[in-house]
């Protein structure tokens, strides 16, 4: 099958061809060129070559040969490694920033097709896929991010199994409570809606949760019905650009909101809009305390660091940045409240965060 330059017996882990690095520090250089993307804003281009055509026990010294004959066609700056258990061959593609990327995936596949026709006969040949991935990625219809940009999640996933089951227990005992001891305020805040406004009691709205997968959040409805979200776009869009701060504050919601029922003040006041999320928090889609879900059309705002607030846990009905200011604080405030969070998360911040929450939703600082 093997044309030429097969290994005679089977390779060590260890042993790969010059130039073609193993897969943890492989890894670690995928961190390091996100991190660089992040800072400039570029975005980093990968290839991933799957040979196909060796057994598992043999994939290691394949995908590291592939590579190693790949590396005649790259460039002295491009970074190969193995991926997946070293069955796939990955290449970093760097300083591509300002090229039209489709016509670099074409060129370095074309390259890289050329290439394997020399080194594998055609049937072994045939069978080998060549993949790019993008970040920042558009996320497809899920709009959940490619998570082989963020490898330390995979590493922090099998370390925090036990703390994550935790979590997850807190979460199911304490929404089935909420649900239970707050059913008579649901049922008055439900009454006033429908005598105070045409339209349903729930609004549901797509947000954006762990890892960028997309999910309904419901809410109780604030709003009077038919509204345009467009003012909230544009002022979405200069918030973030830190444009609000300038005219009021950095406030992260807007005020006056001309959108906004008279009952409906009165509930986003004192937090009691976001009941209903306890239902989302029992089907796992969020949790009780994390980063707030963003909107679809935020995301699209957000530069590559500010949309590691999403990566490794799930949503919350509060977090950090509640408890610290609610709305009042600036949009990278709130951003570096949640990765503060995120890094040094335990399930004793949880329950601290939980038990500051009462005290910060009856003072109504930055509610609006």
């Amino acid at each position: 099958m093997w044309r030429r330059y097969l290994p005679a017996g089977r390779q060590e882990r260890e042993a790969l061809p010059a130039g073609v690095q193993p897969e943890a520090r492989f890894r670690q250089q995928l961190i390091q060129e996100r991190k660089r993307a992040e800072r400039g804003s570029k975005p980093l281009l990968v290839m991933i070559v799957n040979p196909g055509c060796a057994a598992v026990a043999e994939s290691d010294s394949v995908a590291g040969w592939v590579g190693g004959g790949l590396q005649s066609c790259l460039r002295e700056t491009d970074i190969c490694g193995v991926l997946d258990d070293g069955a796939l061959v990955g290449v970093i593609l760097t300083e591509i920033a300002g090229e039209d990327l489709e016509k670099v995936k074409k060129a370095v596949a074309r390259k890289a097709r050329e290439k394997l026709s020399q080194l594998l006969d055609d049937e072994a040949a045939r069978r080998v896929t060549i993949s790019f991935r993008v970040y920042p990625e558009s996320g497809g219809e899920s709009g959940a991010f490619d998570m082989i940009f963020y490898p330390e999640q995979a590493q922090k996933s099998l370390e925090g199994t036990v703390g994550e089951i935790a979590k997850r227990g807190l979460d199911l005992v304490g929404s089935a409570a909420g649900l239970v001891l707050l059913a008579p305020a649901f049922a008055l805040i439900a009454s006033v809606i429908k005598m105070t406004s045409d339209g349903p009691v729930f609004f549901e709205q797509q947000r954006v949760g762990r890892n960028g997968r997309k999910f309904k959040l419901l809410k109780f409805r604030t709003m009077y019905v038919g509204n345009d979200d467009q003012i909230h776009r544009e002022y979405v869009k200069l918030l973030i650009q830190g444009k609000v701060a300038e005219e009021q504050g950095g406030v992260f919601k807007i005020t006056g909101d001309p959108r906004v029922t008279s009952i409906g003040r009165l509930l986003r006041k004192y937090s009691l809009d976001e009941l209903p999320q306890l239902l989302n928090v029992l089907k796992g889609e969020m949790s009780l305390v994390g980063p707030r879900p963003p909107i679809g059309y935020e995301v699209e705002q957000y530069s590559g660091w500010q949309r590691n607030r999403l990566i490794g846990k799930r949503p919350g009905i509060t977090g950090a940045w509640q408890v610290s200011g609610r709305s009042s604080t600036t949009f990278d405030e709130m951003v570096r409240l949640d990765l503060r969070y995120l890094k040094g998360w335990s399930i004793a911040l949880d329950l601290k965060i939980l038990l500051q929450t009462p005290l910060a939703v009856l003072k109504c600082k930055g509610a609006y």
